[in-house]
C-alpha cells in the first residue's frame, strides 16, 4: 500500500506560497512608497533652494537699485545745499534735476518694501525721509537754511545703518552699526532735526565747506 500525502500539507504549502507573494508585494509597495516620498522630499528641497536663490537675487537687485538711486540723490542734494547755504539760488536745471532724483528715489522704494524683511523695511524710511525733507527745503524759496545740514546728517546716518543691514541680509560683510549708533538711527521729524556730527559714508561727496 503506497503512502499518501496528507491533504493538509498541499494546503499549507499553497498558503505559505500565497503569504510569500503577499509579503513580497507589501515590502515592494513600502519600498516604492518610501522611494516616492524621498523623491518628493528631494524635489521639494530643490525647489526650496531655487526659490531662495530667486528671492536672494530679487532682493539684491532691489537693494542695489535703491542704494544707487540714493547715492545719486546725495550728489544732487550736496551740491544744491552748498549753493543755498552760500546765499545763492538754484537755477532751473538744478531744480529740475533735484525733482527728478527725488522722484527716482520714491519709485525705487517699491521693490525694497515688497521684498525686504521687516527689519530692513523699518530702516528704509530713516534713510529716505530726511533726504525727501531736505529736497523739499531746498526747493522752498527763502527757507530756513539752518535746517539743511541736520537733515543731511540724519539722512547719512540712516543710510549707513540701512546699507549695513541690507549687506548683512544678503550674507555680505557689514560694519557694526549697532556699536556706532545703537539699535536704531535717529529719525528726523519735520519740526526738529538732529544736530549730531555727520557720519561719513561713501554717498557723501567731499565737503568743500
Amino acid at each position: 500500500m503506497g503512502s499518501q500525502v496528507p491533504v493538509w500539507i498541499p494546503i499549507v504549502v499553497a498558503l505559505l506560497g500565497l503569504a510569500g507573494v503577499i509579503l513580497t508585494q507589501i515590502l515592494s509597495g513600502r519600498r516604492e512608497t518610501r522611494r516616492m516620498a524621498e523623491e518628493v522630499a528631494r524635489e521639494e528641497r530643490r525647489w526650496q533652494r531655487e526659490r531662495e536663490a530667486r528671492t536672494h537675487e530679487t532682493r539684491a537687485d532691489a537693494y542695489a537699485q535703491l542704494m544707487g538711486v540714493l547715492e545719486a540723490f546725495d550728489g544732487v542734494l550736496f551740491q544744491a545745499r552748498a549753493i543755498v547755504e552760500s546765499d545763492r539760488k538754484l537755477d532751473e536745471h538744478q531744480i529740475t534735476e533735484l525733482r527728478e532724483v527725488r522722484s527716482e528715489a520714491q519709485h525705487a522704494l517699491g521693490p525694497v518694501v515688497l521684498h525686504a524683511p521687516e527689519a530692513v523695511r523699518r530702516l528704509v524710511s530713516d534713510a529716505t525721509l530726511p533726504r525727501m525733507r531736505l529736497a523739499m527745503m531746498l526747493l522752498e524759496p527763502d527757507g530756513d537754511r539752518t535746517r539743511l545740514r541736520p537733515a543731511w546728517e540724519a539722512g547719512q546716518r540712516g543710510y549707513r545703518v540701512m546699507r549695513a543691514r541690507m549687506r548683512a541680509d544678503l550674507g555680505f560683510d557689514a560694519e557694526p552699526v549697532d556699536e556706532l549708533y545703537g539699535a536704531q538711527p535717529t529719525v528726523v521729524s519735520s519740526s526738529s532735526e538732529s544736530t549730531s556730527e555727520p557720519a561719513e559714508t561713501t554717498s557723501r561727496p567731499p565737503s568743500t565747506l
